[in-house]
């Protein structure tokens, strides 16, 4: 490999003087310090041996995994290869030794995260440097695990010198150690195809050598998925780049392989594979060869198609396939059988709806078309209309008949899938749907919409000239069809599909063919039972059914007259209910045929004897006495009412009219003598005949289907088919295949009609067999049986009126769903549905009680245990099996009634109801406990209804009477204790709640145990349900239980809070607050409030005394939650009982034998928790309980915002006028009576039985009390302990300040402009500011003189803020006679960093406030703050200096916005202060220099920042973010003053950027005081202020500035510091290069100060007199915007022309390599400047001097001019054309020069940069394409050459020498061209080569 070679040569090149030797021993030692395992002082110490034994052991242990690398422990891991120098053996021994190391490395991937895989490579890398040697491979190997830490290891040995080329972009990551992201991974391979292409190759010899492992191919699919996905919108990219490589490695997957080492290899690099191809054909649509190429490829793997692989295999090529839409032939698919497609149909349906198969599957049918697994195949595809006609037009042209069968059942789901696309199909074949059907000689299913109406049959089938022109008539033997068979009513099936097929057969070739087919048939009568039942046939094409009919009529107008035919009567009505209107109106043909023949015979004549014409065909051998035939006469009377007034015209026109002429028209007619006669006679006649058994069922599913219909309106007439219906189980599965035969749909056209027939109106007649017939069909196996019983059964259960009769469907229906069989029907659903009344359900409960009395009534008793003898009896499985059934017959009915019990319109619940459940309870109890079996589903669905039929009867305005005997509350109580679920336990405290408002005298006595179970157990459960149940026994049980208390109401409060809190850590605490709150509002707060704040008090010190935080915290967040839920007064009133309770709390322990103790032991809340305390106890429970109080409202009060908090609410009273003054004095009363309290507790605690800890606590449940009030009454409450006069001793001192510190949390927190009144106004200054300030003067204590400082600041701030009133002249006068002892050494002056910090806010405050009125303390306020400011520079304490540095921050932004004249005279010292207080962040200092610019004077501001830069050598301070400060406040100052201000201090300014532009120097001068990066930071910060300071001066004032600065950088005039000429020009430069591109032609003529030093420069940059190719670069650029932005002729006057041109040019001699293109860029834009004749023609004699052989032009000078002059060409095009002929002798030696680069140079860059002359035609050959293994066609490269190329481009043509046209070429560019065999100029242009061809040499243009 080229890197590879580039390492080895940079390695060799080292090599200088011993050539054993590779390295110097520094670098050896380097190198051999690079490893994997340790760090490099420690590798640089090992040697070889030890190494060895390292990698030897490794060696040895991963040999042990994998026996195939044995073979190295001969080679690599040697004993010899200790001494083995690879930098001294011969070429043969290293290319050995590297074929070792490689196929060590393609071995060892899987390994590489495994510590004998690092140590073995740790001896490669440390003895034959593969890290050097075989970087690149080495890092191929590892790339799989890039984002691992052996990867970064891996980085690291490889030397960044030697890293291999193409994997550049890793090196980074080698820098910093990193990981490789996955995302650096896909954007290498994205970016650079070689590196895709390389490990792709890779990939494939790992592959072919079977060294492939898991992790590389997860490696290499999930980059190739999302680089093909990242291509998907660069198709040409993918197509041309990057898709043949996939391709061949897709190929190389697929071709079969086996792995000896693993066996699931093989199927993973399969799957790899077919994910490739998956999102390739997802992506982008693949050629049809190579899709087919593919599919070849994956299918012919004989395991492609195995179980654990065709998933896969069919999702590939469902992609694969997706695109693709050209046929394919069957050998494509040739090793994916249908049947194989067919057995996993299961698969391939759960993979169609996720993924793509459809168009695949279509393809797959379309080439295996015709097959006997077709249709089965044809079943999984989705259709849409392309596919529907794809297959339509296929299946159609095939319908010989070996496929017929099949053809047929396709043909007829395309038509049941969509009968629009199949008529459209038919129309694009010009195929009529009878013309279909006659071809397939059957009906298709569901054809009948396509059939037209309007055709007009002669009795044969009209068959077309053409078409009979084109077939040939079927041979069919009549004689051998010939059959003696009287009548086919009663005909086998077989023989009437032989003699019916052979018919259509007939017909569909032969006109005139019933005439012939007639003979088969031994008599008349045969032939019209055979013919009628082909007419009623829907399997018989519908053109041949017609045309029997007519040929019917035909032959019953024949009949001998001494026949009757009207018995046919029956028969022939059934036609007219046919779909077909052509069928009914064939039939209304033969009916009138039959009436004809009655009327001829009978009308108007006496009785005639004649025969009834097919008697014994029709009614067979039923006996005559029960044939119910009509005579003649009533035949004549049917005839007449079916066609008197056109009625039969109705049904011709609607076939569901049948229904109504037949039962209201025919059955309801009457004549006279015989007014029913229709109902006695006519219905009697038809109904028994079509209820004959013999009746084939192409008659029989009209006739019932008629009846269905009839019967869903009520009557009797189902019953003349009773034995239909008898028998239709025994005959089900015959007329199954019966109907199949037919092509009649079982279950919609018999089992839903036969199915209608069952029940109905009136159903008392046979409601036991009707029953009895659906509870059959409920129970059959068949699906659709069951689901057609079930619809009926829903229909008319509300017909059955007996109990016995819907129980028996109700069991049924339990029994149903209680067995384990599999139903289709949901029972369920069904039950829920029945109209069940309360009688049902009581009918229903009893049959599942097991127990039917209940059990005796007691006192409520604890958990039952089962009896060791009833466990055993239940043990029994027979026993244990009828449990079991019984509890889900239980379940189903409580399911049913729960869902009764729900509707809005039930009317079942009643005490009965409620009785029946109640023994249902007991039960269960039964069968959980004793039985050990699952009841508590069917426990809560009880529970359910119990709950719900007692609210249905609360709701009733009916009066119910309860028998206590058996609602019974202590059962519910004994369920609930017995039960393990809380749902159940929920549901039954829901039924308790329900009961004690229903009937509240039934739970009384049970429901103490209720309470200590919820206590126990409910209050715990972290649901809402629990949470709900409880809340709503609490509010409707409790009501009952204050009413009929034994004890007093509070005893029984106390009790109930105490249980319940004794809980409050088990309850969820989410749920805390909803359930207390409504307990304690249920309660009465009166009564509860302070109990319940008591008891929890009592939980929080238990807490806290056991160190347990976070239980404190909770208890403290409940309690604050909790009390909001109160108004201000209950919350008030609640404390002051509170506090009364904890009074009672005795301070010692008392004598269990006195009576305080007897009396404090019988309330529960104070118990023994608290009476067994010792004396430290009382005091600890005392002090905690205060602090918990305390502590609650402290929590409340920094909530305060919120509505719900106590001190809103408290505000709102108090100050609210809307408020009533009941509500205000009680809010009152409760402060006066906790204040008094407290104050009480103080003296008695302090005085009496002092106690520090309680007296502490006190003070601060003081303050927190007090801070609820409103600001002018928290005032009045404070002031006396405020007042230092009155301070006495420490705790005073202690109580002032916590006083002082709460007043300044208050005030800044509440005080604004919308709550000050007058008498807060009074409070603030007449009361609390002078108690403030005389505290000041008096300095009492430091702390407290801090609280006092910096409450004093906060109130003048906030006051100052809200009101102007501090401005009048008393109130101004206060404040700043204030300042006197604040300044002072009370304060300011003080030596403690608090006071000052504290003492500069209270300045603050005061100065913002009054603003100018404060100058006089300007002296002892601005030069006292600055000399603190200094003392923080050296301070140790750096926390207390930034607070005092911010403090001073603030101080002088407030002195600024508000004397900003007056802060002038300090401007420097300020300015320095706030830049140099580095403690503060930059951004608040920013923000106040940003105040020093808006506020002050801008002259005088930029003054002071020049001055301090230049005179005070800021320029020198330590912090380079200082500095940044600095620039950005003197450009924001430079932006925002004005033109003349800033000309007045130009000579200033000029002096600041001389000095800045020498800060480089003075920074390297200093040591490099700040890096290269900070420099430029800087300087162009520098440049930024001086342009935008030039941009503020005009042209006249910045000429002279600019003249010293050009005199400063060439000569050093002026010059602060002693620095270099270049780096005063280069700094120079920079700052004119940016004001160029500012000013663009403006500047431009300032190039006369800088033309001479210019030139002088560059001339000596010519003849290296001067190196620095940085400052080289600068000028020529500065030179290239002057040229560029010439306006005005400036550089085309002569002499400053000759004064830059030479100088200018002369730079080609020796320019460096890197700024070569900044030349060439400023030549070409000077020659353009100055284009002249004149200036060209030195130009070009200046340019030839440099690529002339006669002078010393370098290799390096050619070149540059080369490139010179091609830049001239392009801009000056036709300009410089003239010259041509001077310089092509001079090209002319260029293109023969000794140096390649420069011949190179001198011809071509590219193609596109060679354009063809005269009829010239520049071409590349193309490339050939061969194929993989596996069959896939991907590009090779050394192939044979092919005669084919694309055009590059092509001369603009010849001209013709006689009429002096101009030919042009035939071809352009990119079209492909014939090549001759010979001929063609090769042109060889970089790595590509080309052919120049002339126009007529070029054989062909090569089209499409």
């Amino acid at each position: 490999m080229s890197s590879l070679s580039q390492q080895l040569k940079a390695i060799n090149a080292i090599n200088e003087s011993n050539a054993s030797v590779a390295l110097d021993r520094k670098s050896r030692s380097k190198i051999h310090s690079k490893s994997l395992i340790y760090e490099p002082k420690v590798a640089a110490t090992q040697d070889y041996d030890y190494l060895y034994q390292v990698g030897l052991e490794g060696i040895e242990e991963i040999t042990q995994i994998d026996s195939r690398f044995n073979k190295f422990t001969q080679t690599l891991f040697s004993g010899t290869s200790i001494n083995l120098d690879r930098n001294v053996q011969s070429k043969d021994i290293v290319d050995q030794l590297n074929k070792n190391v490689e196929a060590f490395l393609t071995l060892i991937g899987p390994y590489l995260q495994l510590s004998p895989a690092i140590k073995a490579l740790e001896w490669l890398v440390r003895r034959f440097h593969i890290n050097i040697h075989n970087a690149e491979l080495f890092l191929i190997v590892a790339l799989p695990y890039h984002s691992q830490g052996i990867f970064v290891k891996i980085l690291n040995v490889i030397p960044k010198g030697l890293f291999p080329k193409i994997f550049d972009w890793l090196l980074g990551y080698k820098e910093l150690l990193k990981l490789v992201p996955s995302s650096s991974i896909l954007k290498a391979f994205h970016n650079d195809f070689e590196i895709f292409k390389l490990y792709s190759l890779f990939l494939i010899e790992q592959i072919k050598n079977s060294t492939i492992y898991k992790e590389q191919l997860v490696f290499y699919l999930t980059f190739t998925v999302q680089l093909l996905a990242s291509l998907s919108k660069k198709l040409e990219t993918l197509n041309e780049i990057y898709m043949p490589v996939v391709l061949e490695v897709i190929g190389v997957m697929l071709t079969p392989k086996d792995f000896k080492f693993s066996s699931s290899l093989r199927h993973d690099i399969k799957l790899t594979s077919y994910s490739i191809i998956a999102v390739l054909g997802s992506i982008v649509p693949l050629s049809h060869q190579v899709t087919v190429s593919i599919t070849e490829s994956v299918l012919a793997d004989p395991k492609a198609c195995e179980q654990d692989t065709i998933k896969h295999t069919l999702i590939a090529l469902g992609q694969l396939w997706n695109f693709n839409n050209q046929d394919v032939s069957e050998n494509c698919f040739k090793h994916l059988t249908p049947e194989t497609l067919v057995a996993n149909k299961e698969l391939i349906s759960s993979l169609t709806g996720e993924y793509k198969l459809n168009k695949f599957l279509i393809q797959y049918f379309m080439a295996t078309f015709p097959h006997e697994e077709s249709y089965n195949v044809f079943k999984f595809i989705d259709l849409n209309e392309s596919s529907f006609r794809i297959i339509f037009n296929k299946v159609v042209v095939s319908t010989s008949e070996s496929v017929r069968l099949t053809a047929i059942q396709i043909l007829e789901s395309l038509l049941k899938s969509n009968s629009t696309f199949f008529a459209a199909s038919l129309k694009d074949n010009n195929l009529k749907i009878d013309d279909l059907e006659m071809r397939l000689m059957t009906t298709l299913g569901g054809s009948s919409d396509l059939h037209s109406d309007d055709i007009v049959f002669d009795g044969d089938i009209e068959i077309d000239e053409d078409e009979e022109a084109h077939e040939q008539p079927v041979d069919i033997d009549l004689e051998s069809l010939k059959t003696t068979t009287a009548n086919f009513f009663v005909a086998g099936q077989e023989e009437f599909n032989k003699l019916s097929f052979a018919l259509v057969a007939l017909l569909n070739s032969q006109k005139n063919s019933f005439d012939k087919f007639d003979q088969v048939f031994a008599s008349s009568e045969a032939s019209i039972s055979f013919y009628s039942r082909v007419a009623f046939s829907p399997s018989v094409p519908l053109i041949v059914r017609v045309s029997t009919l007519k040929h019917i009529a035909s032959q019953l107008g024949k009949v001998s007259k001494s026949a009757d035919l009207y018995l046919l009567v029956p028969m022939f009505l059934l036609g007219l209910a046919d779909s077909n209107k052509q069928i009914r109106s064939a039939n209304i043909e033969v009916l009138q045929v039959i009436r004809d023949h009655t009327i001829a015979i009978h009308s108007g004549k006496k009785k005639v004897k004649t025969s009834l014409y097919l008697e014994d065909q029709i009614y067979g051998s039923t006996e005559p006495g029960k044939r119910a035939i009509i005579p003649p006469q009533d035949a004549l009377f049917l005839n007449e009412v079916l066609f008197k007034d056109d009625l039969l015209d109705d049904v011709l026109l609607d076939s569901m009219r049948i229904n109504h002429i037949l039962f209201l028209v025919v059955f309801k007619s009457s004549k006279s003598g015989l007014k029913k006669i229709g109902q006695l006679l006519l219905k009697t006649f038809i109904l028994n005949q079509w209820s004959l058994q013999t009746l084939p069922i192409v008659f029989k599913w009209k006739i019932w289907s008629i009846m269905a219909t009839e019967n869903a309106k009520g009557g009797d007439d189902r019953f003349f088919f009773a034995e239909d219906l008898g028998e239709y189980f025994n005959k089900r599965q015959s007329l199954i295949e019966q109907a199949d035969e037919a092509k009649i749909s079982f279950f919609d056209e018999i089992e839903k009609p036969i199915v209608g027939l069952v029940g109905g109106d009136p159903s008392e007649k046979n409601a036991t067999k009707e029953v009895s017939w659906i509870i059959q069909g409920l129970e059959n196996q068949s699906a659709n049986l069951q689901i057609a019983s079930n619809q009926r059964l829903m229909q008319v259960f509300t017909c059955f009126k007996s109990i016995e009769s819907r129980m028996s469907i109700i069991n049924k229906l339990i029994e149903l769903l209680t067995n384990e069989d599999a139903i289709e029907i949901d029972a369920m659903e069904t039950l829920q549905s029945l109209e069940i009344d309360h009688e049902l359900f009581i009918a229903a409960l009893g049959n599942v009680q097991l127990n039917s009395q209940m059990p005796e009534q007691g006192v409520v008793k604890r958990r039952r245990r089962s009896s060791s003898s009833t466990k055993q009896a239940m043990a029994r499985d027979d026993i244990n099996n009828m449990a079991s059934t019984h509890l889900k017959k239980l379940t189903v009915i409580l399911d049913v009634l729960d869902k009764n019990l729900r509707s809005e319109a039930s009317d079942i619940a009643r005490p009965k109801l409620l009785q029946a459940l109640f023994k249902i309870l007991t039960d269960l109890d039964y069968l959980g406990n004793d039985g050990n079996l699952p009841v508590l589903y069917a426990q809560e669905t009880l529970a359910s209804c119990m709950f719900l039929s007692i609210v249905k009867m609360k709701a009733s305005a009916q009066k119910y009477n309860f028998d206590s005997n058996s609602i019974r509350a202590d059962l519910i109580v004994n369920s609930i204790r017995s039960s393990q679920s809380p749902q159940v336990q929920n549901r039954l405290l829901l039924v308790i709640a329900e009961l004690a408002s229903l009937a509240p005298e039934i739970i009384l006595h049970s429901v103490m145990p209720i309470f200590t179970f919820m206590g126990a157990h409910t209050v715990r459960q972290d649901d809402e349900f629990s949470n709900s149940a409880l809340q709503q026994t609490i509010a409707k049980v409790i009501p009952a239980l204050a009413a009929n208390g034994s004890s007093s109401i509070t005893s029984e409060i106390e009790f109930l809070l105490t249980s319940f809190v004794a809980a409050f850590q088990h309850i969820p605490r989410h749920r805390r607050v909803k359930l207390f709150t409504s307990l304690t509002k249920t309660l009465g707060y009166d009564k509860s409030l302070h109990a319940l704040l008591f008891l929890v008090g009592q939980q929080y010190v238990n807490n806290y005394n056991k160190n347990k935080v976070t239980e404190c915290g909770a208890i403290l967040e409940f309690t604050s939650s909790f009390l909001k839920s109160f108004s201000a007064g209950e919350q008030l009133e609640g404390i002051e009982r509170f506090c009364e309770l904890w009074d009672q709390i005795p301070s010692a322990q008392i004598d269990p034998n006195s009576d305080e103790y007897t009396k404090l032991s019988t309330r529960s809340i104070f118990g023994l928790s608290i009476l067994s305390l010792n004396d430290e106890g009382l005091s600890v429970m005392k002090s905690q309980l205060l602090k918990f109080i305390g502590t609650v409202l402290t929590k409340d009060n920094l909530n305060y915002n919120g509505a719900s908090s106590i001190k809103i609410k408290v505000a709102l009273v108090l100050l609210d006028n809307k408020v009533n003054e009941v509500e205000k004095t009680r809010v009152l009363a409760g402060f006066r009576n906790v204040t008094s309290f407290l104050l009480s507790s103080l003296d008695a605690f302090t005085n009496t039985t002092p106690d520090k800890q309680i007296t502490s606590n006190l003070y601060e449940l003081l303050a927190n009390f007090l801070d609820l009030l409103p600001l002018n009454y928290f005032v009045d409450s404070i002031l006396d302990s405020l007042n230092v006069d009155k301070i006495s001793d420490s705790l005073a001192i202690k109580v002032a300040r916590n006083f002082a510190v709460l007043s300044g949390t208050k005030f800044e927190s509440e005080l604004n402009g919308s709550n000050i009144d007058e008498v807060l106004q009074v409070s603030i200054l007449e009361k609390l500011l002078p108690v403030l300030i005389h505290g000041i003067k008096k300095n009492t204590d430091i702390e407290l003189q801090q609280a006092y400082l910096n409450a004093f600041a906060v109130i003048v701030n906030k006051f100052g803020l809200a009101t102007k009133e501090l401005f009048n002249a008393t109130n101004s006068k206060v404040l700043i006679d204030s300042l006197n002892p604040i300044t002072s050494s009370n304060g300011l002056l003080s030596e403690q960093p608090e006071l000052i910090i504290s003492s500069v806010n209270a300045i603050t405050a005061v100065v913002n406030t009054l603003g100018v009125k404060t100058i006089g303390f300007f002296p002892k306020i601005v030069p006292p703050a600055l000399k603190i400011w200094k003392s923080t520079v050296t301070s140790e304490d750096e926390e207390g200096a930034r607070l005092i540095q911010a403090s001073i921050m603030i101080l002088l932004s407030c002195l600024i916005k508000k004397i900003p004249a007056f802060m002038a005279s300090s401007l420097d010292s300020i300015l320095i202060t706030i830049l140099s207080s580095d403690l503060i962040d930059s951004s608040i200092r920013s923000n106040v220099l940003g105040l020093v610019v808006d506020h002050m004077d801008l002259s005088a501001v930029l003054k002071s920042l020049c001055n301090i830069w230049i005179s005070k050598n800021f320029y020198e301070n330590h912090n380079a973010g200082n500095l940044g400060l600095y620039l950005k406040t003197l450009e924001l100052t430079i932006e925002k003053i004005d033109k003349k201000s800033a000309s007045n201090q130009s000579t200033l300014f000029m002096k600041w950027l001389i000095l800045a532009f020498e800060f480089r120097h003075y920074s390297e001068s200093s040591g490099n005081k700040f890096d290269n990066n900070t420099i430029h930071r800087l300087e162009s910060s520098f440049s930024t202020c001086g342009i935008s300071y030039v941009m503020k001066l005009n042209d006249k004032s910045f000429r002279p500035l600019f003249a010293n600065l050009v005199r400063w950088a060439v000569d050093g005039e002026g010059s602060n510091l002693k620095n270099t000429e270049v780096s005063r020009l280069l700094a120079f430069f920079r700052f004119f290069n940016k004001l160029q591109e500012k000013l663009k032609s403006i500047v431009t003529s300032y190039y006369s100060y800088l033309l001479d030093p210019v030139s002088s420069i560059l001339t000596r940059f010519a003849e290296d007199k001067l190196q620095e190719t940085n400052l080289r670069r600068i000028i020529l650029n500065s030179l290239t915007s002057s040229f560029k932005y010439d306006q005005d002729d400036y550089w085309s006057q002569q002499g400053r022309f000759d004064s830059i041109s030479q100088p200018l040019i002369s730079q080609l001699a020796n320019i460096e390599e890197g700024i070569g293109k900044y030349l060439v860029k400023s030549i070409s834009s000077f020659v353009n400047n100055v284009a002249s004749e004149e200036y060209n023609e030195k130009l070009v004699h200046s340019l030839i001097k440099h690529i002339s052989n006669d002078g010393d032009a370098t290799s390096r000078s050619k070149i540059w001019t080369i490139r010179t002059m091609k830049s001239i060409f392009q801009k000056m095009g036709e300009q410089w054309l003239t010259y041509l002929p001077t310089l092509i002798p001079y090209i002319a030696e260029l293109l023969e020069d000794d140096d390649e680069a420069v011949e190179m140079e001198s011809f071509l860059k590219s193609a596109q940069s060679l354009k063809p002359l005269f009829d010239r035609v520049l071409v590349q050959r193309l490339k050939p394409a061969t194929q993989t293994a596996s069959g896939i066609y991907i590009p090779e490269k050394n192939q044979e050459k092919l005669n084919q190329a694309t055009v590059i481009a092509s001369g603009p043509g010849i001209t013709n020498t006689t009429t002096g046209e101009v030919i042009p070429t035939s071809v352009k560019a990119g079209d492909k061209v014939l090549l001759p065999a010979f001929g063609g100029n090769p042109v060889k242009i970089g790595e590509e080569e080309f052919l120049l061809y002339t126009d007529k040499e070029i054989l062909a243009k090569i089209e499409n």
